[in-house]
């Protein structure tokens, strides 16, 4: 995981892209199978995504809108005791 996402990576995408959007595109650009980073899927509760400091499941989820400029940050979530 960390070899994929412990990177900066810059991907172009349409006016029109969402959340599931860019990670589709950048499982492609990673050589990932689409839907999944490594062995985490896209959406739900394998990946902790990140829109400009808001957790995406607090928004549309993977449906939220980008706009030029949106920072990003994908994590595994992490649960402490």
């Amino acid at each position: 995981m960390a070899r994929i996402l412990g990177r900066n990576h810059e991907i172009e995408i349409p006016e029109s892209a969402t959340v599931a959007t860019l990670m589709n595109r950048l499982a492609e650009k990673t050589g990932q199978h689409q839907g999944y980073l490594g062995e985490f899927k896209i959406g739900g509760n394998d990946l902790a995504i990140i829109l400009n400091g808001r957790n995406v499941e607090t928004l549309r989820g993977t449906g939220s809108s980008l706009k030029d400029g949106d920072e990003i940050v994908i994590m595994r979530p992490t649960a402490g005791g």
